[in-house]
């Protein structure tokens, strides 16, 4: 499986920018009294932008080294994907009020979003190749 990084970098960064518009969009219609603030919408997409950008250079990486475990090096990769962004949320979530509630649902509707992108992206690049 040979991934186009360039084509899954531009769409990628365009899909985070359309998401962070609208974000900040929904934020300041709906959520701007909550205490959440952009500065912290702002982390998350730094964290999971970086996240996601090493993530797929180490699928890239690890697919040319071993093409015949493509499915359990992308399962593991993002079994630590999610490990790490677990252990992003931990100061966030546990002192337990609204808040916090409110800033892990940001966190993970973004996750999901960056999750699906990159699941549709290589799925697609692996029935191409195979």
């Amino acid at each position: 499986m040979i991934l186009n990084l360039k084509k899954y970098f531009l769409r990628f960064f365009i899909i985070v920018t359309i998401a962070f518009c609208l974000h900040v969009l929904l934020y300041r219609a709906f959520l701007s009294n909550t205490g959440l603030s952009i500065q912290f919408l702002s982390e998350i997409y730094i964290f999971l932008i970086v996240l996601s950008a090493v993530h797929i250079i180490a699928i890239y990486w690890l697919f040319k080294k071993w093409p015949r475990y493509s499915g359990f090096i992308f399962t593991g990769l993002s079994l630590g994907k999610m490990l790490f962004s677990i252990l992003y949320l931990f100061p966030y979530i546990f002192p337990s009020n609204e808040q916090s509630i409110m800033w892990a649902m940001n966190f993970m509707a973004l996750y999901f979003v960056l999750l699906t992108y990159e699941v549709i992206f290589i799925a697609k690049s692996m029935g191409k190749n195979h």
